[in-house]
């Protein structure tokens, strides 16, 4: 039987467990859900030696506190919240530690990873949590999580440590222009709001989270930006009626019935997922 590694003492903002994702099933109409920034989740998983689809506890903002309750090798990587531990390399914790997110500096997503993996229910193949459907439950306080087994990893002889590079440590306040491949219905936007789109700086909504970011500023205009529905792949930029883009983020939905100019690109997808509400982005088309 086994036993739980880790107690939730305060969820703080927001907890579930993610992986890499629900595939194979956009088709029947369930999102893909896993980690917001899979770079981050990635990385928190390669310090630990897990492999790359282990679950890893996803935290919002700030505000958790974690107690262990096994002696264990942890990352955490993501956004800073002014954890009390190392971030972005691997940590020896022991029984009773506490672990602790008071303060947002940076970023919206962290990422917790455990040697070993985290142990969650699976549907449809993932543990990633999907509460809109009903696959799975975020966690509250007092939630308890176990691990999918007892790691093999250990700090080699002669090793001081593990870290992440300093060029894959991402600078969240750091907006730098994301690269843009045309869309489906690129052509149905006239020249002149296309280049309207890539002149300004948008603003990341309040109104953003697992399912799309809002984009606030000059709106595009269109004669009509409904189409026929058809499948929509996650990094979508959709146009709305009333012309402020959503960019479809993990939770969204596989299909959609307004014009698309363009689909982010996934590497720059996962930098848009840690920039938070009211930072200002902008877009550079990538030629095809």
């Amino acid at each position: 039987m086994k036993e739980p590694v880790v107690e939730i003492k305060k969820c703080g903002l927001g907890a579930t467990l993610q992986d890499t994702g629900r595939m194979g099933w956009r088709r029947f109409g369930i999102p893909l859900s896993g980690a917001m920034d899979a770079h981050a989740a990635g990385w928190a998983n390669r310090l630990v030696g897990n492999q790359p689809n282990a679950p890893v506890l996803e935290l919002l903002l700030q505000g958790t506190q974690l107690v262990m309750l096994q002696d264990a090798w942890i990352a955490i990587t993501g956004a800073d919240a002014g954890c009390n531990l190392e971030t972005w390399r691997t940590v020896r914790v022991t029984r009773d530690q506490v672990i602790r997110f008071p303060r947002n500096r940076s970023g919206v997503w962290i990422y917790v990873a455990i040697d070993g993996g985290f142990e969650g229910p699976r549907f449809l193949g993932s543990a990633s949590v999907y509460p809109r459907a009903g696959l799975g439950s975020p966690f509250a306080n007092g939630s308890l999580l176990n691990r999918s087994s007892h790691g093999q990893f250990a700090i080699q002889a002669g090793v001081a440590g593990r870290f992440t590079p300093r060029e894959e440590r991402r600078d969240y306040d750091s907006t730098e222009p994301l690269r843009l491949w045309r869309g489906p219905q690129w052509d149905l936007f006239p020249e002149k709001e296309r280049q309207k789109f890539f002149a300004q700086r948008w603003t990341i909504s309040p109104e953003s989270d697992r399912v799309g970011y809002r984009l606030a500023g000059t709106a595009l205009a269109l004669d009509s930006t409904q189409i026929i529905s058809e499948p929509m792949r996650v990094g979508s930029v959709q146009i709305p009626q009333g012309g402020l883009p959503i960019v479809i983020m993990r939770d969204g939905p596989p299909v959609g019935g307004y014009a698309k100019l363009g689909i982010l690109d996934p590497d720059d997808l996962s930098r848009l997922t840690q920039y938070r509400p009211g930072l200002e982005v902008e877009f550079r088309p990538v030629e095809p």
